[in-house]
């Protein structure tokens, strides 16, 4: 892990309704995609792709595919696009058709089987 003095991200730099799930490593938040339901993974430390630990790498790919999965599996979902942000922050945007946020509960839920807290 990289030294820096840049703050984490933490779930306090959202608002409160777009945390769906963190935990002490990561934090799940909506974005704006208009029609379709948004979530961003944000990694908490200021770290690109090349400087995560290999663990964190793990981490994100599991994460990654369980999300996939849990919101493909939902009634009426359409497949998921995957893309990342660039910058000082791993990010992971990920997008779907068919899926309101009135299943943000059941996919925060579902997330937190993994480990972390269901904030949504």
């Amino acid at each position: 892990m990289t030294e820096s003095a840049q703050p984490l991200t933490d779930s306090t730099s959202f608002a409160p309704d777009q945390v769906v799930w963190e935990d002490e490593i990561w934090v799940l938040a909506r974005h704006d995609a208009g029609e379709r339901l948004g979530l961003t993974l944000h990694h908490r430390d200021p770290e690109a792709f090349g400087q995560l630990s290999d663990e964190h790498a793990s981490q994100l790919g599991r994460i990654g595919n369980r999300l996939i999965r849990i919101v493909e599996n939902l009634p009426g979902a359409g497949k998921v696009t995957l893309g990342r942000t660039t910058g000082e922050y791993v990010q992971l945007a990920f997008e779907a058709d068919g899926v309101g946020t009135d299943r943000l509960h059941e996919i925060a839920v579902k997330l937190a089987n993994w480990g972390g807290d269901a904030r949504a």
